[in-house]
């Protein structure tokens, strides 16, 4: 017999995973039509060199990526993508003029990255991405912090904070010190500050082989910025005194400002939002904002939105110029946080009506009433089999759906029902057939209110 196990950092997703996460798709793309994103989707396997030209991603995640050969292909022309921005990308290099500019998509699909597997992190993952393509506005920058803020909210997630930054900044910090043509590895090592920590992040800056290879005065420099730029908008106010005549800086410094203050003009709270100048992120392609979210008290998983500005990619692709924002909600990882954090719940089923079929009754009784059910947009399943009802009961509760209905043959002669509560196990007897539907309808208002499944 083969073994049933999956391969190493892949998962099979039960019901209980399954249903919660679709809850939350659902709320995505809500959110994401709702700001005028429309879906997209590109292939699973690209061609090798749309992910590996220069400024796909950076040499850790190239490193990571999955090469794809059938029986008789040609080793290394194929590859499982690692995100959904490098074929974005592509695709607008190959359709803009049929798609025009601004163009506004979303995009929902599995990505692939061979990284050791740890809590929240898989070798297949989903990413929920949203970009503007064809503007450099600061207002579609904002949008996108924005849209993570909406978009978590819808579903749930209590208590999160999406931290900005400017690559400009950073580059004019870095041009400052004579390291512009290190900038590239100096901000790698920089992304890895809040999972490493310092003194790793130090050593690595001053490294020649693997590392940035900075003086140790350099490497001191670059730290001490980062650990100094965090906190609100006041931030911002030592950097410009201190490098605010360099343009670049001049930029990234103004841009931040305009992002804060539509965001508050939306209604943003202040609170949800951060500054930390030793925000990198670690691919190659960012040009200017950069974003990343965590939840308080749950930093150990790492960023469960992120992105920024992307400016010169689809230059891989086109000569024409077509810059870009964006940003991706870690689907798994911030179902990981919120289930080890007791947030999600527990249901096996997404009908909240079980319909007994009881033995000596018709079961066409128990089909039609269904049907009656589904009819109104109320989920309803049906039992299959005659089985004792005390089992029926206990199937319902175990699988979470909330009330049952339930015709014996006495209520079968009378054209009644009884609707039981499968939490309670309170039960109301003898609602007519007719009154099906509206009795149904306004059980479950009852357990929606604070307090009503008790």
């Amino acid at each position: 017999m083969i073994d049933p196990r999956v391969a190493s950092g892949l998962r099979d997703l039960p019901p209980k995973v399954m249903i919660p996460r679709e809850r939350m798709l659902s709320a995505f793309r809500q959110t994401f039509g709702g700001f005028g994103f429309v879906p997209i989707e590109t292939p699973h396997i690209e061609r090798m060199e749309v992910l590996t030209g220069k400024g796909a991603g950076s040499e850790e995640v190239l490193r990571q990526i999955f090469e794809v050969t059938n029986k008789g292909g040609t080793p290394g022309e194929l590859a499982l993508r690692f995100d959904l921005t490098v074929p974005l990308a592509r695709f607008v290099a190959k359709h803009i003029d049929e798609l025009g500019v601004p163009f506004k998509r979303y995009a929902i699909g599995s990505v692939f990255r061979g990284e050791r597997p740890a809590k929240g992190r898989f070798r297949e993952f989903t990413q929920c991405d949203f970009d503007t393509i064809g503007t450099e506005s600061p207002l579609a920058d904002a949008e996108i912090a924005q849209v993570i803020h909406d978009a978590l909210t819808a579903a749930g997630v209590p208590d999160f904070t999406i931290t900005l930054n400017n690559r400009r900044i950073l580059d004019g910090f870095l041009g400052s010190l004579g390291l512009t043509g290190r900038s590239g590895s100096v901000l790698r090592s920089l992304d890895k500050l809040a999972k490493v920590g310092a003194e790793a992040v130090l050593a690595e800056l001053e490294r020649a082989e693997g590392g940035a290879g900075l003086t140790p005065d350099q490497a001191r420099q670059v730290l001490e910025f980062a650990e100094a730029g965090r906190g609100g908008p006041d931030v911002l106010v030592a950097v410009e005194s201190s490098l605010g005549s360099d343009p670049t800086v001049a930029e990234g410094i103004r841009n931040l400002r305009t992002v804060f203050d539509l965001l508050n003009e939306a209604g943003v709270s202040a609170d949800r939002l951060a500054i930390d100048l030793g925000l990198a992120r670690g691919l190659d392609y960012y040009t200017g904002i950069v974003f990343e979210t965590t939840v308080k008290g749950w930093e150990k998983y790492g960023s469960i939105a992120s992105g920024g500005r992307y400016d010169n990619l689809a230059s891989l692709f086109t000569s024409r110029r077509l810059p870009g924002v964006g940003a991706s909600i870690g689907l798994d990882r911030l179902l990981a946080l919120m289930d080890e954090a007791g947030w999600l719940g527990a249901s096996g089923t997404v009908a909240p009506i079980l319909v007994a079929q009881f033995p000596g009754t018709s079961p066409k009784v128990a089909f039609k009433m269904a049907a009656r059910l589904r009819a109104v947009d109320i989920g309803a399943e049906v039992f299959p089999d005659p089985i004792p009802i005390g089992k029926q009961m206990g199937y319902g509760s175990s699988k979470g759906h909330r009330l049952a209905v339930i015709v014996g043959p006495d209520e079968e002669a009378k054209q009644v029902f009884n609707l039981r509560n499968l939490a309670t196990r309170q039960e109301d007897r003898g609602l007519a057939w007719s009154v099906l539907e509206d009795s149904v309808e306004s059980a479950l208002q009852v357990l929606a209110q604070p307090g009503g499944g008790s």
